[in-house]
């Protein structure tokens, strides 16, 4: 989205899983290559809510070694579509049994009786 008031314009636009938002001043707006322009840009981006909004991507899936399949997610919105792959949601899944196994383990350990 490109909204321009005189020598003034506001942009929203996405890339790469970001959504950026930019304020610019140009002089000599329609100058070509003397047209001159300074902006300000800030970017978003959330894995966390895209986890948590997403839906699963079918036409992105991953065959993990134990036969399991994992799906990508994917999440359309006005300015551009954001996506995680299949690998990095087993990736994810890795991480979470591991840091619970880890738990388990920990606690299993100061409940046994010292020898």
């Amino acid at each position: 989205m490109n909204l321009e008031l005189g020598p003034f314009a506001l942009r929203v636009f996405s890339a790469d899983n970001w959504t950026s938002l930019e304020l610019a001043y140009a002089s000599n707006r329609n100058g070509g290559m003397a047209r001159r322009e300074t902006a300000l840009r800030g970017s978003f981006r959330s894995d966390h809510l895209l986890e948590a909004m997403a839906t699963q991507n079918m036409a992105d899936e991953f065959v993990a070694p134990d036969g399991k399949t994992y799906y990508g997610l994917i999440q359309q919105t006005p300015t551009g579509v954001y996506s995680i792959s299949a690998k990095e949601v087993y990736s994810r899944s890795l991480y979470e049994a591991a840091v619970k196994d880890g738990l388990q383990q920990a606690q299993a350990a100061t409940l046994e009786p010292a020898a």
